[in-house]
């Protein structure tokens, strides 16, 4: 699992805000899209992802390439924002409806970096899992 708070607040400084908001967070870089129905436990605050099981978010600054799936998501993410246990952050390449009305309703600060290379994020953040 890759986490380090070195860095994490210029990663939302270098992306454009979609939702406004600062944060100092570790960070959990997803090299994959994300569904959140089914793939957040909104109770936990982990990932069910294939391959990506049990990776923590609640709290973290979330890098992904962005979401796919249900129109249910933003709920997801607001479930899991009032049970504490949301991420403090996203940041996704390229930024769509159903994770924009999630971190709206939820109050999360959502950066969109297009053209972020994950992969290459995480060799500078310093490697890890994913």
């Amino acid at each position: 699992m890759l986490e380090k708070v070195s860095g994490s607040v210029e990663i939302l400084d270098q992306a454009e805000r979609i939702v406004e908001g600062r944060v100092e967070a570790p960070i959990v870089v997803v090299d994959d899209y994300i569904s959140f129905l089914g793939e957040l436990d909104p109770s936990r605050g982990v990932l069910r992802k294939k391959g990506y099981e049990g990776v923590e978010v609640a709290g973290k600054i979330l890098v992904f390439r962005g979401s796919r799936g249900s129109t249910v998501a933003p709920y997801i993410i607001y479930s899991a924002w009032k049970g504490g246990v949301a991420p403090a952050a996203m940041v996704v390449a390229k930024a769509d409806q159903i994770v924009i009305s999630g971190c709206v309703i939820s109050n999360i600060p959502l950066g969109e970096a297009l053209g972020l290379d994950i992969s290459e994020l995480k060799k500078s953040l310093g490697g890890g899992v994913f």
